[in-house]
């Protein structure tokens, strides 16, 4: 048996490698069948969109349960009304949290980029409400089309609410400033301070997925890993093992032939940045 404190230094020098989550999109699977998939493959568990029903919801906690794999949640409403939305949302969250599932995380696709911006305040506001309420991992994506739609819109929301925490997925940031951001230095740090989930797809000035991650510009590539580097260097500092969402999808995400097919299968570039992630972290 080591002597006091030897065997805490020698555990010390290994930080624990960020999990890697599979996508649900672009799959067959039922998404009860999804987690032991995710673990077959090789990744720590999968991130998913939290289905409706009190069956769906039964069979993916068992699925979960049966697999011992990491998951983490995704939320959303189609109500154009932006109350309702909020309502739509909130009440999947509470579902979330009776159904007793440990997600690490649930990321929200909230608001529309068009809302008044006093909308996306009373938003930013709920949810830090619903931070504190449910005690659970609640971050808002960012996202084109939603809430935190650019950099120079999502820096005043989260100057204004210290408290509102993130999904990185600085790919749509890319493509609606259509520039890789040099110039927003300042928004940029602020959301990997932010963040505490990343949805790791790597991005390009005129679309928010390259079509293949050991095909392009290494200068792009890099670029993303060193955002995404800050954030896991940060989360482990503050005692907390890291995670992203390994994230390349299907069309119309992935660039088609002319035969209507992913140029390059998306399972194939979310392996890549599996393999990747773990070699650099």
């Amino acid at each position: 048996m080591s002597g006091p404190g030897q065997g805490s230094r020698e555990r010390s020098t290994s930080p624990a490698p960020p999990l890697v989550l599979m996508p649900d999109w672009g799959s067959d699977l039922g998404q009860s069948e999804l987690p032991a998939a995710a673990v077959a493959a090789g990744y720590d568990g999968v991130e998913l969109w939290w289905p409706a029903g009190r069956r769906a919801q039964g069979e993916l906690a068992e699925a979960v349960a049966a697999s011992d794999a990491a998951l983490a949640l995704l939320v959303t409403s189609a109500a154009d009304d932006p109350a309702a939305h909020a309502d739509e949302i909130e009440q999947q969250i509470d579902e979330i949290d009776r159904s007793g599932l440990p997600a690490e995380h649930v990321t929200l696709h909230l608001g529309r980029d068009h809302w008044d911006v006093a909308l996306h305040h009373e938003l930013a506001v709920r949810v830090v409400g619903w931070r504190r309420r449910f005690g659970r991992s609640i971050l808002v994506e960012l996202h084109r089309g939603r809430m935190l739609h650019s950099a120079h819109h999502s820096l005043m929301l989260l100057v204004e609410h210290p408290e509102l925490r993130v999904t990185f997925d600085i790919s749509h940031w890319i493509v609606v400033a259509e520039s890789m951001l040099d110039d927003q230095q300042a928004a940029v740090d602020l959301a990997i301070a932010r963040a505490d989930h990343i949805h790791a797809r790597i991005g390009h000035p005129q679309g928010p997925q390259v079509t293949s991650p050991e095909a392009i510009d290494p200068a792009i590539v890099e670029r993303h890993f060193a955002w995404w580097g800050r954030i896991v260097d940060r989360i482990r500092s503050e005692g907390r093992r890291p995670g992203l969402l390994a994230e390349f999808g299907p069309v119309p995400y992935a660039p088609a032939g002319r035969d209507g097919r992913a140029v390059v299968d998306p399972s194939r570039s979310n392996r890549w940045i599996m393999g990747e992630t773990r070699r650099r972290f």
